[in-house]
């Protein structure tokens, strides 16, 4: 099943910061004579805090040259909606770091620099607080400021927890009024289905007749957005291309597939064109969507959702990985130098070995390429050993059933081609990796082998 082509929306306000406030309490910093006087003044204080305190997290060597000024003025600038000083900030800033750990000042001067990150950090603010609608909860000069003493590690009116449950709280309260906006609006459209939940089917273009189920699996073009259209995750790859090159097989178990829209399913047909309204309850939750690899959210808690969704067809749930599964399978069996084993695997010998035959239950030492069935590299062992990490060793005692039975067919010395059917790999369910299903390739060179134990160590 290929993954949807995931859009990350930067959540600031909200997301998880690790600073280091209080280390300079004998510095007051700039704006030394703050006051915050009302809840208005301390909710735009600590936002614009947070924002400052990601700073605390670049690499030193990179924060130290930064101009703590400029970095202000241009997050004002972005925060309250200016033209940055250069409009090509994304350009700057990939000049300046284009070799990663360097800092190359050559062609902009640091004051540009840090006017333009902090341009960003305002703009990607602003446009979240006016997701929310609520830039008129903000004042913009307090936020400035509490952004400024972040910079230096002062930004203690608010102590720190306090600062992130308010402002988490705040953010949450405004996702929940936008999304209450964005169904009332929803409800008073033409052509729609109001489902007893809450969620809204508007139809743009009927289907051939063919009820939706959604225990199957779908060839479908698909986009997720905020409750203000932006594209949180689509499967367009060509916005000239065909429906057909514009889609994707998925299932409902997809981490973007939101309860509501399987609600919803029984209420479209195949080939219909449709706009999904929903509210948070039924997209994502109090919890949102957090961002696998960063602390940021794809999708922020209590937001309510728009799904633009027409499927082309729908099969047997994981039919399609295993038609290509059989395709790859019954192509291999027509490769010269190829051997079929009972159980079902494709062993092609690339090179063969001078060495004896791996002895079946051994340690083993191997570089390996791991594909899918449609030839995406997964793993690259190569790639590891040019980084360090040496030759794989691995236990045949302690690998996919596949692997047992055809590697004992392998020499030292030797390169082959192994291909496994799903139920010689990792079955019906997978893994992290490893969609369900899928038939695999490995291409291996054996490099030693031993007694069980002598190289795992086990």
């Amino acid at each position: 099943m290929k993954s949807l082509i995931y859009i990350l929306i930067i959540a600031i306000i909200g997301s998880t910061l690790q600073s280091c406030n209080g280390n300079n309490s004998d510095n007051l910093g700039p704006y030394a004579d703050l006051e915050l006087n009302s809840f208005k003044d301390r909710i735009s204080y600590g936002i614009g805090a947070d924002v400052g305190a990601n700073f605390n997290n670049f690499p030193p060597e990179q924060f130290r040259v930064l101009v703590p000024e400029a970095l202000e003025e241009g997050f004002h600038s972005g925060l309250s909606g200016q033209e940055p000083i250069d409009k090509a900030c994304q350009t700057i800033l990939g000049e300046v770091f284009a070799v990663r750990g360097k800092i190359d000042t050559t062609l902009h001067d640091m004051a540009v620099v840090s006017s333009c990150y902090g341009f960003i950090f305002g703009e990607m603010l602003r446009k979240n607080l006016q997701g929310k609608d609520a830039m008129e909860e903000i004042d913009l000069e307090v936020a400035r400021k509490g952004f400024a003493q972040a910079l230096v590690e002062v930004d203690t009116l608010i102590p720190f927890q306090e600062r992130s449950e308010m402002v988490a709280n705040f953010n949450n309260d405004m996702s929940k009024s936008k999304g209450k906006r964005f169904m009332n609006q929803a409800y008073n459209l033409p052509d729609i289905i109001k489902g007893e939940k809450g969620w809204v089917l508007q139809t743009l273009a009927p289907g051939n007749g063919e009820v939706i189920d959604p225990t199957k699996e779908f060839q479908i073009v698909y986009t997720l957005m905020n409750a203000v259209g932006d594209t949180i995750t689509t499967t367009f790859v060509d916005e000239m291309g065909s429906d057909k090159i514009n889609s994707q097989i998925i299932n409902t178990d997809d981490i973007v597939i939101p309860n509501g829209w399987v609600e919803a399913a029984p209420f479209m047909e195949v080939g219909g064109e449709y706009l999904l309204y929903l509210p948070y309850e039924l997209g994502f939750g109090e919890y949102g969507l957090l961002n696998r690899n960063s602390t940021s959210y794809i999708i922020q808690p209590y937001s309510a959702i728009l799904i633009s969704t027409k499927v082309l067809e729908q099969n047997e749930l994981h039919g399609t990985a295993k038609k290509q599964g059989e395709q790859v399978i019954a192509e291999a069996k027509k490769k010269p130098n190829t051997r079929v084993g009972k159980s079902g695997y494709v062993l092609e010998t690339l090179r063969e070995g001078t060495g004896d035959k791996v002895p079946a239950g051994s340690d083993v030492r191997a570089h390996y390429i791991l594909r899918d069935s449609k030839g995406n590299v997964i793993e690259d062992s190569y790639a590891g050993a040019s980084q360090g990490r040496g030759v794989p060793a691995f236990s045949l005692q302690g690998v996919i059933k596949g692997w047992q039975e055809a590697v004992p067919e392998m020499r030292k010395g030797g390169k082959y081609k192994l291909y496994l059917p799903y139920f010689l790999a990792y079955g019906e369910n997978g893994n992290q990796n490893i969609p369900p299903y899928e038939t695999l390739v490995f291409e291996m060179e054996i490099i030693n082998f031993g007694k069980q134990g002598s190289l795992t160590g086990r």
